[in-house]
């Protein structure tokens, strides 16, 4: 009996002496080209359990699953408005359309080392309510908090399955964290619902004139690193506005995978939006 809880005492003890869970915080570099326009640009994802903040240039976008809430926060303007999560009516449809059509990848046989660590490309591709799109997504579950990444990504993933379209019917997303993305969006196949055919059609031609966005995002560091809960919080003294409405709704941009482009989709391997 002395030895069982001597045992008992050690485990309890060995257990009380682990460290907390760390997140992860990827610093990516990504690279936009729309026909003669380039565009280069610098973002970090931090993920620690249920949280997510995406940093680019303009926005900071943190998504909490436990609290069922998106913050779209504009640091420059110091204001932010919220999101339910998941969402509900024409942001619902749109960020369905984005995430779903994101999740088909088929494993390729190469695999590239990135940042210091090996990883796995992935083919991936669809079409998302701006246009068809292809992707390449090199994932590693050898880099640093890429058990962490992968189950974030699951979680949101599982929230968004009730918003319909066609969400699980494709592939899933890989295991670990994705390091490179190479996507290309060739627009012109837009479909909304109100929208009349003829609507359609005319945007579509339109549309279908533009060259393709090309993306291309490589992570430069990536690292395990002890967050806060005051990571993910908005700032104090930002005011909150009410949440955009109307056509502009549809370039508002999402909360992304480590490997998603600046403008960011909820999911890994999504497309940019057109700017």
């Amino acid at each position: 009996m002395r030895k069982l809880t001597a045992l008992v005492a050690g485990m309890t003890l060995a257990m009380t002496a682990l460290p907390a869970a760390a997140g992860v915080v990827i610093t990516q570099k990504q690279h936009v080209t729309n026909g003669a326009n380039t565009r280069d640009a610098e973002q970090t994802i931090s993920v620690q359990g249920n949280k997510q903040k995406m940093v680019t240039e303009r926005h900071t976008i943190i998504t909490d699953l436990d609290k069922g809430v998106m913050y779209v926060i504009d640091p420059t303007a110091k204001n932010y408005f919220q999101i339910e999560f998941p969402p509900k009516g024409q942001m619902a449809q749109m960020m369905a359309a984005s995430t779903t059509a994101a999740m088909n990848f088929k494993k390729a046989a190469t695999t590239r080392e990135i940042a210091g660590y090996k990883c796995t490309d992935y083919d991936g591709g669809g079409q998302m309510m701006q246009g068809v799109y292809t992707v390449k997504e090199c994932f590693s579950a050898a880099a640093p908090g890429a058990e962490e990444f992968s189950e974030f990504e699951k979680k949101m993933a599982d929230k968004l399955k009730g918003l319909g379209g066609h969400l699980g019917s494709g592939g899933e997303i890989p295991r670990g964290v994705p390091l490179a993305l190479d996507s290309t969006m060739k627009m012109g196949h837009m479909s909304m619902q109100g929208m009349s055919p003829e609507q359609t059609a005319k945007i579509n031609e339109m549309m279908a004139k533009r060259p393709p966005i090309t993306t291309s995002t490589l992570v430069e560091k990536i690292e395990s690193k002890k967050l806060t809960d005051a990571d993910f919080e908005v700032p104090a003294g930002f005011a909150k506005k009410d949440l955009p409405a109307g056509p502009g709704m549809g370039s508002m941009k999402m909360a992304p995978a480590a490997g998603a482009p600046a403008a960011g989709a909820p999911a890994a391997g999504a497309p940019p939006a057109a700017h």
